[in-house]
């Protein structure tokens, strides 16, 4: 059958609509066609169907038909043109899939391609509560920035955060990535689109006489090795939730990171740490460290004795007095506990990661070391997080560099100081010879 044809919106007696007139119509074909058709030529308009490969979210064959040509020869150059663009992989796909239909589709493959549990969470989340009511039913071929840009508007108008603002014009960036690759629209329309500014979050440290206070205060709560770890070590709370004994290497003094167990809603999922440096990195550790861990187990060699049968272990490393693993949440609001009864300034866990941070690079470690330790994903991003840290490096640096001098002799400054009293304000004679002004 030709998929050039002609059709009009005539109807017949039972009030439905003549099929289509093929421009090679069979005798079964011009049958069901409007009689006025077949008799004049100038009677409808003409159109084409031609396959335009298949729908991006089910899989199924797109049929792509075009209808409104005056003549036959504009409807078979612009089915050439078509045909043209499916082969060369330039057709925009399935223009009648709306947005709230393509983004399930986009999230699905997320997941299958390995995206974290707790960051689909957060991307369906931003999908079915905020994107798709407010332009779901916009077709994705047809989306465009203004739509985009009133979105972010309406949302920054209904009170919702920058961050959060930011977070849910990242997530429709993505999909609309996605949807670019795969030919299914001309650009991603949520590019340079005017997103509300976020302060920098500043980071929140402790000094070191109020760490050791916390530390004391802390000794007494069973948990107390969790925060020496965090503080000596840098850990995630994930990363210290899923450790392992294996992991744990008192012989040379070190952990593998390996693993992280993370908090989706009530569910804790185990899977590989937050970056891939940060994965299956070794993490050195001191002596109060070891001490730390050496008497935790202890502890927990004894609970699982008390506890016998019905002891769950598991091989983890920190775990509730049954041997179950401790779940993330607990160890922060633990940590709350302590520090609100303890009445020093107000910090959250993840505020030990930086304490850990602080420590070494107040103590003049190099940044890159620093980097290797927290499982960052570049050093540039250690140096954005903590550089009101490498300001103070800097002048130790510098401090350093003219501690390694020998003291300048007395006669010397003497003669300095009066040479530059005889030139008055200006220069010094070593300093004009040094740039040539003495010339």
């Amino acid at each position: 059958m030709s998929d050039i044809y002609r059709r009009c919106g005539c109807r017949r007696d039972d009030g439905r609509l003549y099929g289509p007139l093929p421009d090679r119509a069979t005798a079964a074909q011009k049958a069901t066609a409007c009689p006025i058709l077949q008799r004049d030529p100038k009677h409808g308009t003409w159109g084409f169907a031609v396959s335009g490969g298949t729908h991006a979210g089910s899989g199924k064959r797109i049929q792509v038909r075009r209808m409104g040509f005056a003549t036959k020869r504009e409807a078979q150059l612009e089915r050439a043109r078509t045909v043209d663009q499916v082969a060369s992989g330039g057709f925009r796909g399935d223009r009648k899939i709306t947005i709230g239909e393509y983004l399930p589709s986009w999230l699905e493959r997320r997941v299958r391609d390995g995206l974290r549990p707790s960051t689909e969470r957060m991307y369906r989340r931003y999908i079915e509560q905020d994107i798709v009511p407010s332009i779901g039913r916009i077709k994705l071929a047809e989306l465009r920035r203004f739509h985009v840009d009133r979105f972010i508007q309406d949302l920054t108008g209904a009170g919702r955060g920058a961050t959060t603002v930011r977070r849910i014009h990242a997530s429709l960036s993505s999909a609309l990535t996605a949807a670019e690759r795969l030919s299914l629209v001309d650009t991603n329309v949520a590019s340079k689109i005017a997103l509300p500014s976020t302060g920098k979050k500043k980071t929140r440290i402790w000094e070191p006489e109020t760490v050791r206070e916390f530390l004391d205060f802390a000794s007494t709560w069973r948990l107390a090795p969790v925060f020496e770890l965090a503080v000596f070590t840098g850990l995630r709370r994930g990363e210290l939730a899923g450790l392992r004994w294996v992991d744990v290497d008192f012989t040379r003094r070190e952990l593998t990171v390996r693993q992280q167990r993370v908090q989706v809603g009530r569910e804790v999922i185990e899977g590989a740490v937050k970056t891939d440096s940060g994965q299956d990195r070794r993490v050195s550790i001191g002596g109060e460290a070891v001490g730390a861990l050496v008497a935790w187990k202890l502890g927990q060699d004894a609970e699982r004795e008390a506890w016998g049968d019905v002891y769950r272990g598991d091989g983890y490393v920190f775990t509730y007095e049954d041997g179950r693993p401790l779940r993330p949440n607990h160890i922060s609001r633990t940590f709350d506990t302590i520090v609100e009864r303890s009445g020093l300034p107000r910090m959250s866990f993840h505020d030990l990661r930086h304490e850990h941070a602080s420590l070494l690079l107040s103590g003049g470690v190099d940044i890159a070391v620093v980097s290797k330790r927290l499982g960052h994903s570049t050093i540039a991003v250690t140096s954005d997080l903590y550089s009101h840290l490498l300001t103070d490096a800097n002048r130790a640096a510098a401090d350093a560099a003219e501690s390694i001098l020998p003291p300048r002799s007395r006669t010397h400054s003497a003669h300095t100081m009066a040479s530059n009293e005889n030139k008055g304000p200006g220069l010094s004679s070593e300093t004009l010879a040094t740039t040539g002004g003495g010339e």
